[in-house]
């Protein structure tokens, strides 16, 4: 195996299939201790939370569910295709739309797992900034939403879309005790759904790194600057796909000349306004509550990268 190893590398030697693969294995070795802590850390996170413990901690009608809500969502490691519907449970079950405003916001901006993959391929200055922003981005969609709701923008009444159907959760329920077995379960289940679009993103990464011309990232990205933190924002909309597949392919266009400004803008719309996110949005929730849910993430995505390279 080895040897066909070599002859496949000695056959491609000094070409750009090469050089992709050196730098593939480079990323690798820089990030591979973080994706595992990542899953472990986020695997048991997950099987200790169930859909009753977040509503108690969510149910009452005051300031502080809001900011609960937030700290949550950023210690969460469920994947918006729980917390979404999720919310939508959750709704029924008596908890306020802004503390769900909250919460569905800050939640697919960080988790463990992204935090820690952050910090490997940023340092920990950008990881915090990333996980303060999802922090205040969560309390700032919370108040937005309850003083749109006494403005009569937003009605209890018509919060969830008519005839949707809240998904089931793959959660704890009340009386399920973890075990050796659940833990080890998921921890496949995680590791098998990061890890293919982890090593996707690093190829995509190398790629991005030895293909692209450094001086068009540097015109385009390199200036700490409001056109690259917009263009930034805009690119996270159609361009980002899964939070941890995502890092390596930032941290190549870093390299390369983005501000950390564009970089943490990036990281903020692009989570928000992931496609997957939106069609759920859209299909559980009314016009109205979307239209804060985007707007939110976007302006916040944008101000916040402002903000950030104003200084570092």
């Amino acid at each position: 195996m080895e040897s066909l190893y070599q002859n496949f590398l000695n056959h491609y030697w000094g070409s750009y299939t090469k050089l992709i693969i050196d730098e593939s294995i480079a990323l690798f070795l820089k990030l591979w201790i973080y994706l595992i802590l990542g899953i472990v850390i986020t695997s048991l996170i997950k099987i200790y939370l169930n859909r009753e413990k977040i509503a108690g901690y969510l149910q009452k009608k005051n300031n502080l569910s809001i900011v609960t809500a937030s700290l949550i969502g950023i210690v969460s490691p469920l994947g918006s295709y729980i917390v979404i519907p999720l919310s939508a449970a959750l709704f029924n079950m008596g908890v306020p739309l802004p503390v769900l405003m909250a919460l569905l916001v800050s939640s697919p901006l960080i988790d463990p797992n992204l935090f820690l993959l952050t910090a490997g391929a940023f340092g920990y200055e950008l990881a915090i900034a990333r996980l303060l922003s999802a922090f205040i981005l969560g309390i700032t969609a919370g108040y937005t939403t309850k003083w749109l709701q006494a403005k009569q923008f937003l009605h209890v009444a018509a919060v969830l879309s008519p005839g949707n159907q809240v998904a089931r959760l793959n959660m704890p329920e009340k009386n399920t005790k973890p075990t050796l077995k659940i833990f080890l379960n998921e921890l496949y289940r995680m590791a098998r759904f990061i890890s293919k679009y982890f090593f996707l993103a690093i190829l995509l990464a190398a790629a991005v790194k030895i293909l692209t011309p450094p001086n068009l990232m540097i015109r385009i990205f390199g200036q700490n600057n409001f056109f690259s933190v917009l263009l930034s924002t805009g690119a996270g909309i159609p361009f980002y796909v899964c939070g941890g597949a995502a890092i390596p392919v930032v941290q190549q266009l870093a390299d390369l000349g983005m501000s950390q400004g564009a970089v943490l803008a990036f990281f903020i719309s692009g989570p928000v306004t992931k496609i997957s996110n939106l069609i759920l949005m859209n299909a559980i929730y009314q016009a109205r509550t979307f239209l804060v849910y985007l707007t939110v993430g976007i302006l916040g995505a944008a101000f916040l990268g402002l903000i950030y390279n104003l200084f570092i």
